[in-house]
Formats: C-alpha cells, structure tokens, sequence
C-alpha cells in the first residue's frame, strides 16, 4: 500500500519528466521574449489623411498591443523607436439598396519604421488582416457610432498584425 506523501511525491516526478524533456529539447513560445528589445517608444503617429483624430486612435492601439505583449512603453530612452504614419483612410461601399448605402467598409493603410540597436525595419501599407465594416444605417448619430467603434477596431487589428510581423521578423 503507498502512502499519501509518496503517491504526491510520484505525481510531481511524473509531472517534472515531460516538462523537463520539453525544455532540454530546445523548444521555446515565441513572443515578445523573442524581441532583442524590452522597450519602445512611439513617436507621435502622422496623419496623412482628412479624418480627425486618427493619430490618437492609432497610437493608444499600438500601446495596448505592445503592453500586451510584455513591452514596455517609454515616451523616451527606449530601445528602440517606433515611427507611423498613416497614408489612407476611406470608406468603401459593401452594401447598397435603391442608391442607399447599408454598410460601409472601412480602409485604413499604414506605414511604419522601427530603429534600434542599429537596425531599420520599415512595413508599408499594413491593412488589417480582417475586412472592418459597419452598418451606416439609421440615424446620423447612430452611424456615426458605429463608424467610430469600426475605426477603434480597425486601428487595434492594424496594430496586432504590426506587432505580430516584428515579432516573426525578429524570431527569424
């Protein structure tokens, strides 16, 4: 009959063999410990285009993301630097009934250049990786509501693929 304590006592070992066997076999998560840098600062975003605001919804979504991967984010001294630049914001028309529009898409491109530790990585014209539309029915504040959550989502997708093309480029 075994006791108690050495019943625990094998589960751990049985437990401790698989995890130990995964670490010595070289296998690793890629993420943001993969990056060589553990802090970024992200100058100012330019808005090239005629919608207002752009700028600001760009860059809390490019903060969040790389706070979300376990970076942190400076206003200066970082390890590297982060320059965006916004080049296209319109609407497209997905769905239309007698000439009226019924939902709209929206299409974003963005420019970015990333300098630290003496190397460039520049990505242009980064869309979201998902179509963002958004019903433009209803009233005008109503649609004008729904253009603005649509525009947040579309800077947050925008800013995830962002972050997940440093992370594949620097896992290389």
């Amino acid at each position: 009959m075994v006791d108690k304590k050495s019943g625990i006592n094998m589960f751990c070992i049985l437990l401790l063999i698989p995890c130990l066997l995964f670490v010595s076999c070289g296998y690793r998560f890629i993420g943001s410990r993969s990056l060589p840098f553990n802090s970024v600062t992200i100058k100012p975003v330019r808005n090239f285009t005629y919608e207002p605001g752009l700028e600001e919804r760009m860059h809390k979504a490019l903060a969040n993301e790389f706070i979300n991967q376990g970076m942190e984010v400076r206003t200066a001294d970082s390890d590297v630097v982060l320059e965006t630049a916004i080049r296209t914001f319109s609407l497209g028309a997905v769905a239309a009934v007698d000439e009226a529009v019924k939902e709209q898409e929206i299409i974003m491109e963005v420019d970015l250049k990333l300098t630290g530790s003496g190397k460039v990585t520049e990505f242009k014209s980064m869309v979201s990786p998902i179509k963002i539309t958004f019903q433009s029915t209803g009233t005008v504040m109503e649609s004008a509501a729904r253009k603005e959550a649509a525009t947040d989502k579309a800077c947050r997708e925008i800013a995830k693929e962002i972050v997940s093309k440093l992370i594949i480029g620097y896992a290389k």
